[in-house]
């Protein structure tokens, strides 16, 4: 199975899925016999479109992936705006216990890589409560020396534990350039980058309703709720970003 459907917007290619189509992708790599890099699968939002306007590499590494999927209704409004259609908008938490279940069904090994020690551990015991098959490999903090003998020693710990998923909640752009970098060295056949995903699962940081989230207007309970975290995302990032949109749909620059 393949996801070749892609529109470009904005520099970088988004991939038009929904979940049930991710997952059955992820599905079919993992059927995969051989030696093979690892599938890479990204999203994109609008603080990854900000990063993406300055750091040419960030958007490099988005574009050689194999999937990236829209994780922000301010992308998929700015797409709109343009006459592009994204499909849908799958914010990890949302769809997270379903690749969990697939995984658990289909016995398949996950590693968790990211955020502080106590959070990775608390996220990894309460996704083991709810999902009590399902194969967790391994998990370790996302603070350590990226280029030193740390690294190799995690990521002989992931090759070691016989892990076929892996997935990574280091933040943007770290999570992508990390994998990018060391996906020759990495055994996992497919890593997931899934931001503050672990803390947001673990209750550490609290999601807005879902009538709130559903509809648009997460990022303004996270404005609410984490200003000082998230204030330069939605202050200025934001509307920089529609800026960019208005001035592509004028100029076509």
């Amino acid at each position: 199975m393949k996801l070749e459907n892609k529109v470009s917007f904005l520099g970088v290619d988004i991939t038009i899925t929904n979940v049930r189509e991710l997952l059955a992708y992820v599905s079919s790599v993992l059927k995969k016999t051989g030696s093979q890099s690892p599938c890479l699968v990204n999203y994109v939002n609008v603080h990854a479109y900000h990063l993406s306007f300055k750091d040419q590499a960030f958007r490099n590494i988005l574009n050689r992936s194999d999937i990236v999927f829209c994780d922000g209704f301010g992308v998929k409004l700015g797409a709109k705006m343009l006459g592009l259609r994204l499909g849908e908008r799958m914010t990890p938490p949302d769809w997270i216990d379903e690749l969990f279940a697939m995984c658990e069904n289909e016995k398949v090994s996950i590693y968790f890589l990211g955020d502080e020690d106590y959070v990775v551990k608390r996220f990894t015991e309460m996704v083991g409560e709810k999902f009590p098959n399902l194969r967790i490999a391994g998990y370790n903090n996302g603070f350590f020396s990226k280029s030193s003998d740390e690294n190799n020693r995690v990521i002989n710990d992931i090759n070691a534990s016989g892990a076929e998923i892996l997935i990574t909640g280091m933040g943007m752009p770290l999570q992508e350039k990390w994998a990018f970098e060391h996906r020759e060295q990495l055994r996992p056949k497919v890593v997931i980058g899934a931001g503050a995903l672990f803390r947001w699962y673990a209750k550490i940081e609290k999601r807005g309703p879902r009538i709130v989230t559903d509809n648009g207007f997460e990022w303004l309970w996270r404005l609410f709720v984490q200003p000082k975290k998230v204030w330069k995302r939605y202050i200025i990032e934001l509307p920089y970003f529609f800026m960019v949109v208005l001035k592509y749909k004028f100029t076509g620059k």
